[in-house]
């Protein structure tokens, strides 16, 4: 059994995921931890927020 992710593999693998997908397990980690952790829970809300603001300014041509 793997071990459960900390708060900072969480934010990691939320971050990274931006760049390339997940993979299963990884997938399954973080799904896991965002389930107990109500912290990351709004970490995770708050960088899709972002990632979502920065898509929409790109699309635009705006540069950040």
């Amino acid at each position: 059994m793997n071990k459960p992710l900390t708060c900072r593999e969480t934010t990691y693998l939320v971050i990274g995921a931006r760049d390339q997908p997940l993979d299963r397990a990884q997938q399954d980690a973080l799904a896991a931890h965002l389930q107990t952790c109500r912290y990351c829970r709004t970490a995770n809300a708050q960088f899709t927020t972002l990632f979502a603001q920065l898509d929409t300014l790109l699309a635009r041509g705006v540069q950040p």
